[in-house]
């Protein structure tokens, strides 16, 4: 009975000798792929729908990117012009003799004595943009002040490099 049972589960090794064996199937396959890749490549059209089918991806991609570095681009410009500030109040003696920015940087420097009195975190949030006026009619300007001529370099890099990257996106 034992045998019985065996028989039925193992198939027997004539039955597996039918059919054709693994290895042909594999040169075949292969064959096929290799036509299929010369087709491929004998055929423009067929190169070119796959290419715009893949751009379209590729343009969503690029566009993304460069949005995201123009965005750190303009922070980046918005720390410089910031700072700038800072520095252009630090050396408010020498800025004083510029008679084009006197009455605009007086007004602004009222404004931050109002916002230092009230020592609020607003304050600081508003300081900045404070700050960045002062930098902004500084860079406008552009005294010939030493400490301040880094911040100029950096600022027109930042300018380039932002206009560099709209054209990029237009041209998109």
């Amino acid at each position: 009975m034992n045998e019985l049972r065996t028989s039925y589960l193992i198939p027997a090794a004539e039955s597996q000798k039918e059919g054709l064996p693994v290895w042909i199937f594999y040169i075949i396959f292969c064959a096929v792929l290799l036509l299929l890749f010369l087709a491929f490549l004998h055929n423009k059209d067929l190169r070119n729908k796959i290419n715009n089918i893949f751009l379209a991806y590729k343009k969503k991609f690029m566009k993304f990117w460069l949005e995201a570095i123009l965005r750190r681009q303009e922070k980046k410009k918005n720390k410089l012009l910031i700072q700038l500030g800072q520095q252009g109040t630090s050396a408010w003696p020498e800025l004083k003799d510029q008679s084009q920015a006197a009455s605009e940087i007086n007004s602004l420097e009222e404004k931050k004595e109002k916002f230092g009195e009230a020592r609020c975190e607003l304050a600081s949030s508003q300081l900045e943009a404070h700050y960045r006026a002062i930098g902004l009619i500084i860079n406008k300007i552009r005294p010939g002040i030493k400490a301040l001529a880094i911040y100029y370099s950096r600022i027109d890099q930042a300018e380039r490099r932002i206009k560099i990257l709209k054209k990029e996106l237009e041209n998109l």
